[in-house]
């Protein structure tokens, strides 16, 4: 078996359905096999995905433990020689699978391949960024992008500033679509992937470690999927995301740079939010929460 892909599904068996029927339609130049690891959802028996599609391996987690736990407990049962993690509000829109197992067999050093991912209506999403760095808040905040060609600016600064129209080697990735090898994971600490974060920032956690052990990371553009990935979200639960996010992202800093570090970087953001344009509640908001975690405070 060439790739073993994890969905995790949590109540959502439409959209885990699509992404189940996606893979299968799309998927013709490699074997794989489709492991759903279902969180104690209780929308609907489970069993249903088995009636549906009776090829795929359905895993039960008797607790809802997370996007990290649930994704360890699916590779325990997969026996692909990689590993896809696979949004449950995803869908492939060519043969993707194929295209980054081929990229990953191609390149020895490298260890973790991602897709263009776009939403419904065709639009890239930003996908690949650069690990937080004070050099390069100190970039944005003395506005040195506007003297570089956009290709430099994409290139350096990645995020939003990509065109992701060409291949490249980011520092890390959304966990949306996450290939891979099974030799990384296995080189990880207690040989899974850390699943300490519930939900949220646990892809750049995994990335960090991916490059720690020696691996690079690889966007292919070539290999397109669907992310519906919604922006209409109620303004208290984007809140409620946005502050776990920033929550997790403290224990990374803190664990990866120390807190020396995660302090100068904090307050080379907050320099940046000052001086940016547009939504001021927004702006407002940001400084409120680095502060806070600035002063050591949970948000």
């Amino acid at each position: 078996m060439q790739v073993s892909v994890i969905i995790i599904n949590y109540n959502t068996f439409q959209l885990t359905s699509e992404a189940v029927e996606s893979i299968i339609k799309h998927t013709k130049g490699v074997s794989y096999e489709i492991i759903v690891v279902d969180n104690a959802s209780t929308e609907c028996d489970p069993g249903l995905f088995e009636q549906r599609f009776p090829s795929i391996k359905l895993v039960r987690n008797p607790d809802n433990s997370g996007f990290a736990k649930g994704n360890n407990l699916g590779i325990q049962h997969a026996t692909g020689e990689t590993i896809l993690l696979f949004n449950s509000d995803a869908a492939c829109l060519n043969d993707a699978l194929a295209l980054t197992y081929q990229a990953l067999q191609a390149e020895p050093e490298l260890g973790l391949v991602t897709a263009r991912l776009e939403y419904p209506d065709g639009r890239v999403q930003h996908s690949c960024g650069r690990f937080p760095s004070i050099s390069l808040q100190l970039v944005e905040l003395l506005r040195l992008q506007k003297f570089m060609s956009a290709e430099q600016r994409g290139r350096i600064l990645q995020g939003a500033f990509f065109s992701y129209d060409e291949p490249l080697y980011p520092d890390w990735v959304w966990g949306t679509y996450y290939h891979l090898k099974r030799e990384v994971i296995e080189k990880m600490p207690g040989g899974h992937l850390a699943d300490d974060f519930f939900m949220y920032a646990e892809d750049l956690q995994w990335s960090y470690t991916v490059r720690k052990l020696g691996y690079t990371v690889k966007y292919v553009p070539q290999a397109r999927v669907m992310h519906h990935f919604s922006q209409s979200t109620k303004k208290e639960k984007r809140l409620n995301q946005g502050n776990m996010i920033l929550q997790n992202e403290d224990t990374f800093l803190q664990r990866e740079y120390g807190w020396a570090t995660t302090k100068a970087y904090y307050l080379t953001k907050m320099a940046n939010f000052l001086l940016m344009r547009g939504n001021p509640e927004h702006r407002r908001h940001m400084l409120q929460q680095y502060g806070k975690l600035l002063r050591g405070k949970s948000l």
